[in-house]
């Protein structure tokens, strides 16, 4: 099985494939060659044949930059919104501690870190282990280049080196054969590291063939009768960890095209100019002269006078070693750029730059909303896979996490919605013991005394910690559902939205009492970006006038309330 991995390594590294004929591509070449290009780096050296200085001028990182700026989204525009049938304040709450769960695992930085590299390297993989993400370094990933996804790639390698003493801590948590042998025959070697390959796909067991993890190392024997010493360390039946992402697909081949390979031809002209204009700005720089006379001096600098008067039977008249050729640089340079610039979209625009004088701003606002639905097209497909990667990988290892009571730490605008809540539910409370000890409905006057000495007790510190007991989340995995647009909230369609909600309330106050309006009007608020428990309030005195007036007879009947999962205590618990 160590020579069959050991082959698909070296059909990696040096054989290409052809996409189309006339298309040639090698995974490894083009990926190295991104390397060297965004660091300004040559790979035959910094020195050119007549040991003249190379200097890169790089035009690559500017177009990944606009890019990463334009696909960017934040864990903020991650919302969970209330499936059918489901609760909006158990989601409320869900949504509020699972995003306190992401900030503690980092995950806001690893998305910045997709977005960063996905330009860059035109794909990105993430290894999923127990529900922690892990980014894959593409320089030690060996993938199938044909295969169009890692699922459908016959083979999936990853290559570790580890130390002696992460090999063996590694070996023993995951149960690995052969650890003592391999550590004994690498000591005889003089590598640095032992070098792990950990490949995906079929394998042999049983004489049945199975898909799964294949753990095995490999390293040069001391003996000469023995070419290398091969060890299976683990072969596993376990499905791909890896979840993949790309900026643009291509047919027939597994990486994705990123800005930098997009733009290689323009780097290497831009490279070309700008190293003719240098070599040229050493010529620009030296003063030549000629004549005919023999007898004149050979270096004017150094054998001539300040004010002498050189005799000659010829005149003595400067070569001309100026550039003469700029204008035509420059254009070229123009030409250029401009290319890069509608390969990779990343026009003046869009880079923050000032506009030309005299262009009208509309067509700065063309430009700029043409080119941000190509960007808007990619975040879809990036945010996509976030989704797939939330809903299977992120969500049931938060779930697992936080299955026990727990802690949630509420601040800032959510606090005033809880404390809302607890003010309702301390005033219903009081509501409901007037009426049974009074056997009347109290004045609007009496109920806000209610709610007032409610709120004071409530309203103190900047914080509230909330008990979430064990389970609350059981039922949810269902009735979720997250929604990632990767825009920036629109300020003016919020208002909008708000202020249809405010009309459609004004003109149906009841709306909130029946419990099919009221589902309707809070779908139609979480759809607009509006969480549904900001308007979850008191009934008003009228209402509930309303409501006994209803029933009739000669008792006052205890009236229904919408329950609430806030109850008094030492602690606020769920």
């Amino acid at each position: 099985m160590i020579n069959k991995i050991l082959g698909e390594i070296n059909e990696y590294e040096r054989e290409d494939i052809e996409v189309v004929p006339g298309y040639t591509f090698n995974q490894k070449e083009t990926l190295e060659k991104v390397y060297l290009y965004y660091n300004s780096k040559y790979k035959s050296g910094e020195y050119d044949d007549e040991n003249f200085k190379k200097y890169f001028y790089n035009i690559v990182r500017n177009p990944c930059n606009v890019a990463t700026k334009a696909i960017d989204f934040d864990t903020k525009d991650i919302r969970i919104q209330t499936a059918g049938g489901g609760d909006p304040l158990k989601t409320w709450f869900f949504e509020r501690d699972l995003k306190f769960w992401m900030k503690d695992i980092n995950f806001g930085k690893d998305l910045n870190r997709i977005f960063y590299e996905l330009p860059i390297f035109g794909s990105v993989v993430l290894k999923i282990i127990n529900g922690e993400i892990y980014f894959v370094d593409l320089r030690n990933f060996v993938v199938e280049q044909s295969a169009d996804t890692l699922k459908k790639a016959n083979y999936v390698i990853e290559i570790h080196n580890y130390t002696v003493d992460e090999f063996r801590k590694l070996g023993k948590k995951g149960s690995w054969n052969n650890i003592n042998e391999t550590i004994e025959e690498f000591r005889k070697t003089d590598k640095p590291h032992i070098r792990v390959y950990e490949r995906y796909g079929e394998y042999q067991e049983d004489k049945e063939w199975v898909y799964g993890r294949t753990l095995g190392v490999s390293f040069e024997s001391e003996e000469e009768d023995i070419d290398s010493i091969n060890f299976i360390l683990n072969q596993t039946k376990t499905e791909l960890p890896y979840r993949e992402f790309h900026w643009e697909k291509i047919p027939g081949r597994w990486l994705g095209v990123g800005r930098v390979e997009i733009i290689f031809d323009p780097q290497v002209r831009m490279n070309e100019l700008a190293n003719l204009k240098v070599k040229s700005s050493y010529w620009a720089a030296l003063r030549v002269f000629q004549t005919k006379d023999e007898g004149v001096s050979r270096n004017l600098l150094t054998e001539t006078k300040n004010g002498e008067v050189l005799t000659v039977e010829s005149e003595v008249t400067p070569i001309l070693t100026e550039e003469r050729n700029l204008h035509a640089y420059n254009q070229e340079e123009g030409r250029w750029m401009t290319n890069r610039d509608e390969m990779t979209l990343s026009f003046d625009v869009l880079r923050g730059e000032r506009l030309p004088a005299g262009t009208p701003l509309g067509s700065a606002q063309m430009a700029a909303g043409m080119a941000g639905a190509y960007f808007d097209i990619i975040r879809e497909d990036v945010a996509g896979i976030i989704k797939e990667l939330l809903f299977k990988d992120i969500i049931p290892s938060f779930k697992k996490k936080n299955s026990s009571e727990h802690i949630v730490r509420i601040a800032g605008e959510d606090l005033d919605k809880i404390n809302e809540l607890i003010i309702n539910q301390k005033s219903r409370n009081s509501l409901l013991s007037y009426i049974s000890r009074k056997k009347k409905i109290p004045t609007k006057v009496e109920y806000e005394i209610m709610k007032s000495i409610a709120g004071e007790t409530v309203k103190q510190g900047k914080e509230k910690l909330i008990t979430i007991p064990k389970g609350f989340y059981k039922n949810l995995k269902y009735k979720i559902d997250i929604i990632i647009t990767g825009e920036q909230e629109d300020s003016r369609v919020k208002a909008a939205n708000l202020q249809m909600a405010l009309q459609l309330y004004s003109s149906n106050p009841q709306i909130l009492e029946d419990p099919i309006g009221k589902k309707i009007f809070y779908k139609m608020l979480e759809k607009g970006g509006i969480s549904p428990i900001d308007f979850e309030g008191e009934s008003s005195i009228k209402s509930i006038n309303e409501v006994v007036a209803k029933r009739g007879g000669g008792g006052v009947a205890r009236p229904t309330y919408s329950p609430t999962p806030v109850r008094e205590g030492a602690e606020t618990t769920v």
